[in-house]
């Protein structure tokens, strides 16, 4: 978002992860993304500094409300896993892979949370560009061009894992998200 201002960037280990705390972080950038949820900002901003396609995306230009959907309108939902195509194939595949079909001994953290309380264990956040405001001129490249629908920006396995869930009847009926709008 914004560009990732280099002057608010945080620490990073060696293998890529943010050293920086969100506590310490916050403090200092909080003060440039005025717009920004603290729960937006953690999981989306903080945790995946500079990996974001939508990087480009303004703060200032948008505001962020968490909403009460109900489960089956994330069908709606338009998603890069899926090269935004109503056909959710892909995006259904990898929920069931995560949360079925996990081969490892011990279950995938954030599968198991989805699992026992039918939710997300924070909700994922959906830019509503149904009014086409993110468009060719505001994208940096056509990779990052966004269809004229709602799209998901953060969260892309839980969103996966919740289509799935959806489809299986394990999860609940309306679920919080973050609706990212423009002002």
């Amino acid at each position: 978002m914004d560009d990732y201002p280099k002057h608010l960037a945080p620490e990073f280990t060696e293998g890529g992860a943010v050293a920086t705390p969100f506590e310490v972080w916050w403090k200092k950038a909080r003060l440039h993304f005025v717009a920004v949820p603290e729960e937006v900002a953690r999981y989306w901003l903080h945790e995946h500094w500079s990996h974001s396609p939508y990087r480009y995306l303004k703060s200032a230009d948008h505001v962020f409300e968490r909403v009460a959907w109900p489960s089956r309108k994330l069908f709606e939902v338009r998603t890069a896993w899926n090269d935004f195509s109503n056909e959710m194939e892909k995006a259904l595949s990898h929920g069931r892979y995560l949360l079925d079909e996990w081969p490892h001994d011990r279950p995938y953290r954030t599968a198991r949370y989805m699992l026992e309380h039918r939710d997300f264990p924070t909700p994922i956040i959906v830019l509503d560009n149904r009014d086409a405001h993110i468009d060719e001129k505001s994208a940096q490249s056509r990779r990052e061009v966004v269809p004229a629908e709602y799209v998901l920006v953060e969260g892309h396995r839980r969103f996966n894992m919740a289509l799935h869930l959806i489809e299986t009847d394990r999860f609940d009926s309306e679920v919080d998200i973050w609706l990212m709008k423009r002002r």
